[in-house]
């Protein structure tokens, strides 16, 4: 019997009604909803503040604020799957897996969105989907759209409360996006962050921006 990628998804994701929505408060709304049936509180909480930071950081860097807002908005979708199911799902789906994925499956929700992006919301645009997916590591040569949407990402991190760099951060910020970047993936390559493990884009991200990759990481094998 052939599955259909409907037939992978968590029961919300599967039994919505298709996406009519026309424009970025459609997109909020359809979003939350979604993350709501879910039970993805969190995450529910953590997708508007990042699109708010990602507006913000678009307008005072020169980036598209709309495709930033709906990167931003769409950019943790994958995170209402079930963490013990990504792994299997991505592989069913034909998603490349790398190894570093397959120890620590949460880093594939950033891939799992990009199809939810695709199919569900009918974004097609590379540019987007790019931002989408490197959204928690970043990689070797970003965008101006691809620093936004990360940098926002970490500010309005979903932890609780401020991140205990985001003062540095946005003072950082003040040399531009790229110092930006640079600044917060060095603090990714320090102690502090606990990084269960690297993976390939962000160690690529810190090859090109010199940044002297860990020997190991707390929780790394």
């Amino acid at each position: 019997m052939r599955v259909t990628w409907e037939d992978l998804w968590p029961e919300p994701l599967r039994d919505a009604a298709p996406y009519r929505g026309r424009d970025l408060t459609d997109l909020a709304a359809d979003v939350d909803a979604l993350l709501a049936a879910c039970g993805k509180t969190i995450i529910r909480e953590h997708v508007p503040r990042v699109a708010g930071e990602a507006e913000a950081l678009a307008g005072r860097f020169g980036v598209d604020p709309a495709l930033a807002q709906e990167a931003a908005l769409l950019h943790d979708l994958g995170g209402s799957v079930p963490r013990e199911a990504m792994l299997p799902l991505s592989e069913r789906l034909g998603l490349p897996v790398c190894p570093e994925e397959r120890q620590v499956p949460l880093l594939l929700h950033a891939g799992l969105s990009v199809v939810i992006a695709r199919r569900r919301y009918g974004v097609h645009d590379p540019a987007v989907l790019q931002a989408i997916r490197v959204h928690t590591t970043l990689h070797a040569r970003p965008t101006p759209l691809d620093l936004t949407v990360f940098l926002a990402d970490k500010l309005e991190w979903d932890q609780g409360g401020v991140p205990p760099y985001g003062a540095e951060l946005r003072r950082a910020l003040d040399g531009g996006l790229l110092a930006g970047a640079r600044w917060m993936i060095a603090w990714m390559a320090s102690p502090e962050a606990r990084l269960l493990i690297p993976h390939p884009d962000l160690r690529a991200a810190w090859e090109a921006f010199g940044i002297q990759a860990p020997i190991s990481t707390p929780g790394e094998a």
